[in-house]
């Protein structure tokens, strides 16, 4: 599904912290305003828990913790954004917190430039591109490397 990373087309906008981020719209299923979201034991930090979407258990991810950047608080104002993941040809809903939904956007190609490489507290592999848009700058995420793990992605470390 990487096929849409860095491409010209809608997206998605959210907050995590300060930065605006922004995934694919075609790989958005629906976004969610604050619900319960019930821990599990022995997950990983970033995995916050688990939630009910249409009926089914859906695991809900922290970017921020995965990312290092601190904890998203489950208060008002954040949403999960009910993603499609594919893990090794596996397709995966999940949820993903967010400190903010902004709007949808079309971002041209001209818009877009790729990842520099200046290190820093997100993985350059789970950035897709770098777009302008109204004199800001919007980091474009390809979902499926931001969650990646060493093939268990929600399995518990193995420390805990």
């Amino acid at each position: 599904m990487a096929e849409y990373a860095g491409r010209a087309g809608q997206y998605l906008s959210f907050n995590l912290g300060d930065g605006q981020y922004a995934i694919p719209v075609a790989r958005v299923e629906v976004v969610l305003e604050k619900q319960p979201i019930t821990r599990v034991p022995r997950a990983r930090p970033w995995l916050r828990g688990v939630t009910n979407h249409r009926g089914s258990v859906i695991p809900v991810v922290d970017l921020k913790l995965r990312f290092g950047m601190g904890e998203t608080p489950i208060a008002e104002g954040i949403s999960i954004i009910v993603l499609q993941l594919d893990f090794d040809g596996d397709i995966v809903t999940v949820g993903m917190l967010a400190d903010g939904v902004r709007e949808v956007i079309d971002i041209e190609t001209a818009e877009l430039e790729s990842a520099p490489d200046v290190g820093g507290k997100l993985d350059r592999k789970a950035i897709a591109a770098i777009g302008k848009k109204d004199g800001a700058f919007i980091v474009i995420l390809d979902v499926d490397e931001a969650f990646a793990t060493d093939g268990a992605a929600f399995a518990p470390d193995e420390a805990e």
